[in-house]
């Protein structure tokens, strides 16, 4: 059996949130509409509903769902064909948990598995943060918090970070962010409320200021994240769904050694997970901790549905096109 501990290094998110002991899983509460999301994406996987040829399907942009554990479990059974994923914060949308919500946990691919020094940001999308069964007062306060963020002004807001100290740390305020173990600081979701449409480009630098990194391995970070945005940005336009307050995850590695194994090269999509494990990848995942160099993900699909006759995601889509035009602007400015 493995036991079970705290997932590290979350960007933002609830308590509560587990991996194994090899952190190949993750173990996240979960409620009754985000587990029937991940059914029906899984469905159209396997039936012939895929996207247009050529683009990318959604399910490439999701962690591996790979099922639903009881609450109460104080192991994993040995050889779970099981893994890991970040938690997202959510802004209040746990106190809605349906039956489910307080009694499962959801299964996924962990993110974060293989990156030696992660660095992790959290990304909410979408102006309007909540779903048709919100109550008026939740619907009150998640007007306010989006009208007041760039929520509202650029469709999407940052949460939180998870990053190793660097320079430009120096000049946050202390309420924004608290040191962590392992040399890490954490910036909590004030500070990301506290940016504006002005000042937004300067947070993602802050995310991208690695001192371990020569500046041409965080030019290609910036110009592979934008590549990814593109791609992202045409999976969506194709997909009739509707994924009320779901995030992006950025993880990228901080660490020199692992991208000095893996010879700069980085892929613009996540392996599969369930083929990652192939026989003859072992001796490369022992050298090098994994294959990729960092990674773009949509997580927290709480709010989320199949939309069939309803188009994109309007929300969702004008979210990852700001965010093209910011890291275009990332690229030239590098």
């Amino acid at each position: 059996m493995h036991q079970t501990k705290e997932l590290r290094h979350k960007a933002a998110g609830h308590d509560g949130t587990l991996t194994d002991k090899d952190e190949l899983l993750v173990f996240k509460p979960t409620v009754q509409q985000e587990l029937d999301f991940y059914k029906a994406i899984q469905n159209k996987m396997y039936s012939s509903e895929e996207s247009v040829e050529g683009d990318v399907p959604l399910y490439s942009w999701m962690p591996t769902f790979l099922g639903v554990l009881d609450e109460g479990f104080r192991e994993v059974p040995e050889g779970a064909k099981v893994l890991s994923t970040v938690v997202p914060s959510d802004d209040g949308s746990r106190e809605n948990s349906t039956d489910i919500g307080d009694k499962k946990y959801i299964v996924l691919e962990n993110l974060l598995h293989g990156f030696s020094q992660p660095n992790v940001l959290d990304v909410k999308l979408g102006k309007v943060l909540y779903d048709e069964n919100a109550s008026d007062e939740k619907k009150d306060r998640l007007n306010q918090v989006s009208r007041t963020t760039t929520s509202g002004s650029l469709g999407f807001r940052i949460c939180g970070m998870k990053l190793k100290k660097n320079a430009s740390l120096n000049g946050i305020d202390a309420a924004y962010y608290e040191t962590d173990d392992d040399d890490y600081v954490f910036l909590n979701k004030f500070y990301g409320r506290s940016r504006t449409k002005e000042n937004i480009e300067e947070a993602f630098c802050v995310f991208f200021a690695s001192d371990a990194l020569s500046s041409e391995r965080i030019k290609k970070l910036k110009r592979t994240f934008h590549q990814r945005l593109q791609l992202l940005y045409n999976t969506l336009l194709e997909e009739e769904v509707r994924m009320i307050s779901c995030s992006l995850l950025l993880i990228y590695e901080g660490d020199p050694e692992r991208w000095d194994a893996l010879k700069d090269q980085d892929s613009l999509l996540r392996d599969d997970f369930i083929d990652s494990g192939d026989e003859g990848d072992d001796e490369v995942e022992e050298t090098v901790g994994g294959r990729v160099l960092s990674s773009l993900s949509l997580i927290d699909f709480a709010h989320a549905r199949l939309a069939p006759g309803e188009g994109y995601d309007e929300g969702v889509v004008d979210a990852v096109e700001n965010l093209m035009t910011l890291f275009h602007d990332l690229c030239i400015k590098s």
